[in-house]
């Protein structure tokens, strides 16, 4: 079949509401939002909650405490980061080198980071949510090859483009073309967003360098190094490690599951 797909390279340059109604959209972070959604899924955590700012996820792990005064004590973690740091008063941060079954498993955890979190707001009034990580490739290709319009959404660095948000995005279109009519020029219908993201992908793989060096060179990989978490490039450069989708269960509400192939 012949789809539509658009790629945002920073959630600002997202398609016009009416169109995203119509939308499977992706939420790519892969350092490390959503590469964190998919470790924290295949590890037993229960619902996947994200939200934009502290206050708010403070506000809905107290909710979710008080609702179920009655039952034995289920408050949900509290995870996420502020320009790669752990945030004070929070359970987790944003490695997913934290999120063991020991962890989170039968739990709820609310997440909200510098960008991923954000670009999935940015992204809710799509008629379908997943997200996407490097460790979950194949998995999302296929829960996505029959949707006839995909929108990808990258979260970027701190309102900039990074790269590594772009090669998967690129990775994705690349898979979807190869389970289409087969290697070559893409016959799915691609933005200018969408060319760009499936050439830096390809051009990524020639000459041969490893995924995570090319995650160490991007804008996000770059941050991460200075700040101390060099160990979560690599983390986040496994490819198809995971075979499970993380996606919105309901629409309007950023509430998530991770649903095993």
């Amino acid at each position: 079949m012949s789809r539509s797909i658009s790629v945002a390279l920073t959630p600002s340059g997202l398609a016009p509401e009416c169109e995203l109604h119509q939308a499977c959209s992706i939420i790519i972070d892969v350092l490390r939002a959503t590469s964190v959604m998919t470790t924290a899924g295949l590890a037993g955590a229960k619902r996947m909650i994200t939200c934009e700012n502290i206050h708010a996820a403070f506000e809905i792990a107290d909710q979710s405490d008080s609702e179920r005064a009655d039952q034995p004590p289920s408050r949900p973690l509290l995870c996420g980061e502020r320009h790669c740091k752990p945030i004070d008063g929070f359970d987790l941060g944003n490695s997913p080198a934290e999120y063991t079954p020991d962890r989170v498993v039968g739990r709820d955890i609310v997440l909200t980071t510098t960008n991923g979190t954000r670009a999935i707001q940015a992204a809710m009034r799509s008629r379908r949510l997943l997200a996407a990580s490097f460790l979950n490739l194949a998995a999302t290709v296929a829960a996505v090859e029959s949707e006839p319009h995909l929108q990808i959404v990258c979260a970027g660095t701190n309102g900039q483009i990074s790269y590594e948000d772009v090669l998967l995005a690129g990775a994705i279109i690349d898979r979807l073309n190869e389970s289409g009519s087969g290697p070559g020029e893409p016959t799915d219908h691609l933005d200018d967003s969408a060319r760009i993201a499936w050439s830096a992908w390809r051009q990524s793989l020639t000459p041969a360098r490893a995924l995570e060096e090319s995650l160490a060179l991007s804008l996000g990989g770059r941050n991460l190094i200075e700040a101390g978490y060099t160990s979560d490039i690599g983390r986040c450069a496994q490819i198809d490690t995971i075979d499970g989708i993380a996606e919105r269960v309901d629409p309007g509400k950023a509430v998530f599951r991770f649903v095993k192939r």
